[in-house]
């Protein structure tokens, strides 16, 4: 028989008297000093966060705050914290949200403002990246993440944290100044803004971070409005999200017919 493959971790150890999460000690070196979205940059093999980038993103959270529950995600998240439980709604809305929505449109974003990048270069005109972004716009099979808004003209929460940045003075990055050219022309071309996802998608990679390390930071911006949800869900517990009154439903299949037993 052969031996199987050893998997290797190095994300943590479990040590007598103390625990190394990413090669540093948790009692001599992370407690205390270490904030929760440093730790999740490291969590993904990413740096520590200085204090203007954490501020940011705390920003980033407050703005995409969205906890109406008809957003259908969170739609997701209330049927399954009916039953009086948070967490299975808290579940619920981790795997909804890992859909078209959320992790996977962020981290499309931004692939798609790298690949961008690429191909205008360094010295990329702005009509370089209108023949870009038509010919992206254009294509049937290919959805342009990023960019787009639903029921409105523009995403409040994008246009809500851009003014944080403009307050905070913070220094636009190659990525947050080439989210604005791609906006400015899918206005110009199709009337299309931007979106909260790449808004997102601009911030993270201005932080350094790769769209293969992006879900972990979509999940914690989402995490409120999954959370305010989950509790009052599980707090209301509405019998008619268990079980659909009988008046509500029409059996449409073959009708009820006893066994042959029970027929003697």
């Amino acid at each position: 028989m052969s031996e199987l493959p050893r998997l290797t971790t190095r994300v943590g150890h479990a040590d007598w008297g103390d625990n190394r999460f990413r090669g540093h000690s948790v009692g001599d070196q992370l407690a205390g000093n270490t904030d929760l979205w440093s730790l999740i940059a490291l969590a993904v093999g990413h740096r520590r966060l200085s204090p203007l980038e954490r501020a940011v993103l705390d920003d980033l959270v407050t703005c995409g705050c969205a906890a109406d529950p008809r957003i259908w995600p969170l739609k997701a998240v209330r049927l399954a914290s009916a039953w009086g439980h948070a967490a299975p709604g808290l579940c619920a809305g981790l795997l909804a949200t890992n859909g078209a929505h959320g992790p996977l449109s962020v981290r499309a974003s931004a692939e798609s403002f790298l690949e961008i990048a690429g191909e205008l270069g360094k010295h990329g005109d702005d009509a370089k990246l209108e023949e870009i972004v038509a010919t992206r716009l254009a294509d049937p099979e290919r959805r342009f993440h990023g960019f787009g808004v639903a029921a409105r003209e523009v995403d409040e929460r994008a246009i809500t944290f851009a003014r944080c940045l403009e307050r905070r003075g913070v220094a636009i990055g190659a990525a947050w100044s080439l989210f604005v050219r791609i906006e400015a022309t899918t206005r110009k071309l199709r009337g299309i803004s931007a979106n909260f996802g790449g808004t997102m998608a601009a911030t993270f990679l201005d932080l350094g971070l790769t769209p293969a390390q992006l879900p972990a930071f979509v999940l914690t911006v989402l995490y409120p409005s999954l959370v305010a949800n989950a509790h009052e869900g599980a707090e209301q517990a509405p019998a008619v999200l268990r079980e659909l009154p009988a008046g509500a439903i029409e059996y449409l299949g073959v009708p009820p017919r006893l066994s042959p037993r029970a027929q003697r």
